[in-house]
């Protein structure tokens, strides 16, 4: 009898460096078996998506050892010395470092959502969400300015600058949502995994699934006990920890859903589901 393929999808929300937790999860995920045919996220959600896709666990965990030399520079005229912005840490590390070619042109679909800037506005422009696909880039580089684009936090990459794309500019995807779950469209998948490494990307994700009912299994997971790191935190002693952390829960989603077929929840976090319809 010929058993039915399982179709998933993977969400991953916004967290700056604490997204570092996510670096836990796909080598024990390739290991299970467990594969996902469209992963999505904002921000720090968004680059570990395409880190998934680029099917290295290895080389994402060595990314952020080799960020530990390096600190946040507040603004990217004080980026000099041992500072650096994030949007200069994502071209100088990440992308150095990721084979954006296979996250590119791989099996999986790679989503992430940015801010597009459609007006001004005051303290920031007026912003509209944007999402862009792996599909849909020309090159390696053109994926790499998506993948800048979802991570572009203004207040640290300097308020007037923005990552420009087909004469559009764009800012961090979560200054307008940091768990869309739009993103994943509805009726496509069997599984929807869903990840959150914030205190407010928690809180948005509870009030998500408390007001839209998901038609997919849900597999949700969440820091078990609080994160060592900051928003942003560079160093690895930390970092490393916030890593083991994700293995550690990552392997407990895993190990609860190959034991059932509920929804399943992993960490602190409650979460209140509408009823069915």
């Amino acid at each position: 009898m010929q058993v039915k393929k399982v179709r998933r999808a993977l969400l991953m929300a916004s967290g700056a460096n604490r997204g570092a937790y996510y670096a836990g999860f796909p080598g024990l995920l390739q290991e299970a078996g467990i594969e996902f045919e469209l992963m999505a996220g904002v921000s720090a959600g968004g680059i570990a998506a395409a880190w998934f896709a680029a099917g290295d666990p290895e080389a994402m965990v060595d990314s952020w050892r080799q960020a530990d030399p390096w600190r946040i520079a507040p603004h990217p005229w004080l980026s000099f010395g041992r500072l650096r912005t994030v949007d200069r840490l994502i071209q100088e590390i990440t992308l150095k470092t990721m084979d954006v070619c296979a996250a590119r042109t791989g099996d999986a679909e790679v989503v992430v959502a940015a801010a597009r800037v459609v007006g001004p506005g005051l303290p920031l422009p007026k912003l509209e969400p944007a999402y862009f696909g792996n599909r849909a880039a020309a090159d390696d580089g053109a994926f790499g300015l998506m993948l800048r684009a979802t991570a572009f936090v203004p207040y640290i990459n300097g308020f007037r600058n923005a990552v420009s794309i087909d004469g559009e500019r764009y800012l961090d995807g979560g200054l307008v949502h940091r768990v869309p779950l739009d993103l994943i469209p509805e009726g496509r998948f069997d599984e929807l995994w869903i990840a959150a490494c914030s205190p407010n990307g928690l809180r948005e994700l509870r009030e998500e699934l408390a007001r839209v009912r998901r038609k997919e299994r849900l597999v949700v997971i969440t820091p078990s006990s609080p994160l060592p790191v900051g928003r942003w935190t560079m160093e690895w002693s930390r970092i490393s920890q916030a890593i083991e952390l994700g293995r550690w829960d990552i392997t407990t989603a895993i190990e609860q859903t190959q034991s059932g077929d509920g929804p399943v929840f992993v960490g602190h976090g409650e979460f209140t589901l509408p009823a069915r319809k």
